[in-house]
C-alpha cells in the first residue's frame, strides 16, 4: 500500500507537506500541491478518508441539488448533465465526491436536503436554480450550511454566492447582433414565464429593443401540449411580421423550428433564431443553431471551487456575485436581410 510517505519520497518534500496538500492548506504553493498531486496520480496513492473525517470533520462530500422536475422536459436538459459531469471531475481532484438530490417537487425536495445535512452527509450543498422564496434556500440559510447557487441573484444577495453569466447582457447582445443581420421585429420566445433566468433574458431583450428605439412585444409562450398558446405563437409572428425570434434555450428552439415548419416557415430563410446554452441540440438537426455558449464547464468548476473555500474557512467568507463570461457561436439559424 502507498503511504503519505512514499509520495513524499517521489514528489522530493516532507511528509507533513503532504498532509497539509491533502487538506488543500493555502500555506502551501499551488506548484507545490501540483507536483504532490502528479505524485499521488503517479503512484495511484488513495488517502485515508476515514482518518481525514475523523482529523477535519468534514464527510468530504458535497450535495448537489436540482431543480423540481415539475416537467418530463427538465429531465432532457443537457445543461444538467453536463455540469454534473464538471462539478464531479473537480470534486474527485480535490477528493470530494458529489451527492445528488433531485425530486418532483419542491416539498419533496426539501426533505431531501433536511435528510442528507441532519445526517451529516454533506458538507455543504450547490443548488441549480435560482428561484425567490425557495425554502431549500431558506433552510439552509436558517441552518447555516455552506451552500452556492449557479443562477441569477433572487434575494439574499447580501447572504448567499451565486454563480452566474450575465443573462440581461447575453439576451441584449442577441437583440444587436439581429439588428446588424438587418432584422427589427424580433420577437422573444420562452417555454416558461416565471423562472429568474426567463425573466432576466426578457429584460435583456427589452433593453435591447429599447435602446434601438424598436417594438417591443410580450415574451411570447410556447407550449407544445397547448394549442391556444401555440396559435397565439404563430398570429403573432404573422401580425408582427416578425423576421426572428430570440428563444430561452437550444431545446425549446428544437421545439420551435419543428413547429414552424408545420406552417411552411423555413429557418433561416423565412425566418431567423438566435437562442442559448450551445448545449448538444444546437447541432442536432439542420440548420445548426446561432447560440451564446454560457460556458458550463465554467460555471461548474466555479461553483464547486467557491463551495470548498466557503466550507474549509476558518471564518465565514462574505457572499459575492461571480458572472463567467459567454461567447456567441455562429452558426446557420441567422441570416443576413438584404
Amino acid at each position: 500500500m502507498v503511504t503519505i510517505k512514499d509520495v513524499a519520497a517521489k514528489a522530493g518534500v516532507n511528509p507533513s507537506t503532504v498532509s497539509r496538500v491533502l487538506k488543500d492548506n493555502s500555506s502551501i504553493s499551488q506548484k507545490t500541491k501540483d507536483r504532490v498531486r502528479k505524485a499521488m496520480a503517479d503512484l495511484g496513492y488513495v488517502p485515508n478518508v476515514a482518518a481525514q473525517m475523523l482529523a477535519s470533520g468534514l464527510t468530504y462530500n458535497v450535495g448537489l441539488v436540482f431543480p423540481p422536475l415539475l416537467t418530463p422536459d427538465r429531465l432532457s436538459e443537457p445543461f444538467f448533465m453536463q455540469i454534473l459531469s464538471t462539478i464531479t471531475t473537480e470534486a474527485k481532484q480535490e477528493n470530494f465526491t458529489v451527492s445528488i438530490a433531485t425530486d418532483m417537487t419542491v416539498d419533496e425536495l426539501v426533505e431531501q436536503v433536511k435528510l442528507m445535512h441532519l445526517q451529516k452527509r454533506v458538507d455543504g450543498f450547490i443548488i441549480l436554480y435560482s428561484e425567490k422564496d425557495d425554502p431549500v434556500q431558506r433552510y439552509l440559510l436558517d441552518n447555516d450550511m455552506p451552500f452556492v447557487i449557479v443562477g441569477a441573484p433572487d434575494g439574499f444577495e447580501n447572504e448567499i454566492t451565486y454563480i452566474d453569466n450575465d443573462n440581461q447582457l447575453m439576451a441584449k447582445s442577441a437583440v444587436e447582433y439581429l439588428y446588424e443581420k438587418g432584422h427589427k421585429n424580433i420577437l422573444f420566445v420562452t417555454d416558461e414565464l416565471e423562472s429568474e433566468i426567463s425573466q432576466e433574458r426578457y429584460l435583456g431583450y427589452m433593453k435591447g429593443m429599447m435602446k434601438l428605439k424598436l417594438d417591443r412585444t410580450p415574451a411570447m409562450l410556447f407550449d407544445r401540449h397547448n394549442p391556444v398558446v401555440l396559435e397565439k405563437l404563430i398570429e403573432t409572428i404573422e401580425e408582427k411580421k416578425a423576421t426572428a425570434l430570440i428563444i430561452i434555450g437550444d431545446t425549446v428552439s428544437v421545439r420551435v423550428m419543428q413547429f414552424l415548419s408545420f406552417y411552411d416557415l423555413k429557418v433561416p430563410d423565412d425566418i431567423s433564431l438566435i437562442t442559448f446554452n450551445n448545449s448538444a441540440f444546437s447541432k442536432l438537426i439542420h440548420p445548426y443553431l446561432t447560440t451564446f455558449d454560457i460556458n458550463v464547464a465554467n460555471l461548474g468548476r466555479s461553483s464547486l471551487r467557491r463551495l470548498l473555500e466557503i466550507i474549509k474557512s476558518p471564518a465565514p467568507l462574505p457572499s459575492e456575485t461571480i458572472i463567467v463570461p459567454f461567447t456567441l457561436v455562429e452558426r446557420e439559424s441567422v441570416r443576413r436581410l438584404k
